[in-house]
């Protein structure tokens, strides 16, 4: 599921939410309170202080690899660097 966060006086939370919601893209927008508030909330989710904040919460590996397919994601092969940093 894609979660917004943002606040209705943010214009690139508003384009965020109109692709989203275009494109039937299922998704939860979280308005931050105002202030200081807000800022602080979105900082400590994000860990940074700005909006519109997007993420996505994958459910298991399988809803990744189907979101990848349909998406027609084509894998490439890991460089040795790569694959050294996974370890």
């Amino acid at each position: 599921m894609v979660i917004v966060l943002g606040a209705d006086w943010c214009k690139g939370c508003r384009f965020i939410r109109e692709k989203l919601i275009k494109n039937d893209i299922d998704h939860k927008y979280v308005r931050l309170p105002p202030g200081k508030d807000g800022w602080d909330m979105v900082e400590m989710l994000t860990g940074k202080r700005s909006v519109p904040a997007v993420m996505y919460k994958f459910g298991s590996p399988v809803e990744l690899n189907s979101l990848l397919d349909d998406a027609g994601a084509i894998e490439r092969e890991l460089t040795e660097e790569e694959l050294d940093e996974l370890d």
